[in-house]
Order: C-alpha cells, then structure tokens, then sequence
C-alpha cells in the first residue's frame, strides 16, 4: 500500500468537518420573525394568512374570495373576530353588480354598522338623521291658505349620504300639496292630505355640504287650508 503523506490525511479529515458543518447549517434555519430596514412582497395574487391557535381563519390580506372572474382575483383586507365573526372587511361579496369595494365594520351579529357607499361615495352606514327643519312664520307655522307655494319650515344640515329619507305629516282639505326643497331645489314628488310625503330619493349637494331644508305647502282653492309637519329626515345609502 503506498505511503499517503500525513498532510494530506489531515486535509481529507479538514474537509470532512467542513462538509457535516454545512450539511449541519444547512438543516437548521434561523427563524424568521424579525424584519429591520426591509420589507415583506407578496405578489401574484398571493396573500398573508392568520390563523387562531384553533386553527380558524383571523385574518386575510391580499388575495379574498369571490374573484371578480375567472382571470382577475379579488385582492382585499378580511378580519375576524376569534370567535369567527366577520368584524371588518375591505372585500366585495358581488363583484359583479358591485365592483367597488365597501369599507365595513360588522357587529357580532354581522350587521354592518359602519360603512362607507361603494356607489356614490360618503357614508352608507349608520343613517344619521338630519335636524328636523323649524318653523319660520312666527304666526302659525304648520299651516298656510295660500294657492302657491309657501315655505313653513326651514333649517339646516349636513349631507354625509347619497340620498335622503322624508317623511312628512299632512292634513287640510283636497288638494293640497306639500313638498320638501333642499338648497332651493326639490326632492322627491309632492306629497298630498292623508297619505302625507314619504320618500327616498338622490340629492347632489358634496359629501359635508352644509345645505337648507324647507319645507312647503300650497292648496288647491282660496279659502283651503294645509298643515303639515315634519317628522324625519335621514340621510341613507344608494
């Protein structure tokens, strides 16, 4: 057998060491739940997952379902309650009669409380109702005889919501009219005696508009008489 030089054995067991090192490292990852001066990028319809120590979904970001069709995912913000209860979303359940994606805070129940308007902008949710416009005639207020128009009530308010909700009280003899000007333009159909004014309809006054509320009536003869009455004024969603 030949004579392998000393040198040589001790390099051979050198590299040996070497290779158990690396294969040693190479098994062992440090782990990664620290990020300084970086970042995290999840693309290609990815998403971030967190889950409870049930195993129940808490939250998603990034991809959601539905998608908006068969090439285009629906990328959005999904949060849980531990208990699996939707609490807030940033998600459209119906990508394709709704396409924008409402903001919403649900309640345990899944009643959505807080939302914005995915149709028109502004809010959609709560419904907040406007301050009910006041008398101007300090004679009588609530009632009028004239055959046009007259303004009984009137008063300000805010407009957080594509559309507005009225209802209106009316009595007097036939044919008399009440209706419901916002900024000097009216919403909605006139309402009669009776059946009163009820009605949910657009207005275009910008979201935090402050506008004036007014509230007319005329009747149909001289010597007729209407009274009317506001009874709410809500701003809802489209």
């Amino acid at each position: 057998m030949a004579i392998i030089p000393t040198d040589l054995l001790d390099r051979i067991r050198g590299l040996e060491r070497q290779v158990r090192d690396l294969m040693g490292s190479a098994n062992t990852s440090p782990p990664l739940n620290l990020i300084s001066g970086g970042e995290v990028v999840i693309g290609e319809g990815g998403r971030l997952r967190v889950r409870t120590s049930g195993g129940e979904d808490l939250l998603y970001l990034g991809r959601v379902e539905p998608d908006r069709d068969e090439d285009t995912p629906q990328q959005g913000f999904v949060v849980r309650r531990d208990d699996g209860s939707l609490a807030l979303t940033v998600w459209t359940g119906s990508p394709d009669t709704l396409p924008v994606q409402p903001v919403q805070i649900l309640d345990r129940r899944g009643n959505v409380v807080v939302a914005d308007d995915a149709a028109r902008g502004g809010l959609a949710r709560p419904y907040i109702p406007y301050p009910l416009p006041e008398p101007v005639d300090t004679g009588r207020w609530e009632s009028t005889g004239s055959t046009t128009w007259t303004t009984l009530y009137s008063g300000p308010g805010i407009a957080q919501h594509p559309r507005l909700h009225g209802r209106i009280a009316v009595q007097g003899t036939a044919g008399a009219e009440v209706r419901l000007l916002v900024d000097g333009v009216q919403v909605g159909p006139a309402g009669t005696t009776g059946a009163g004014l009820v009605f949910t309809e657009p207005i275009t006054p910008q979201f935090g508009a402050t506008v004036t509320f007014e509230v007319q009536a005329r009747v149909a003869a001289p010597g007729d008489t209407v009274r009317c009455r506001p009874l709410a004024l809500y701003g809802v969603q489209s």
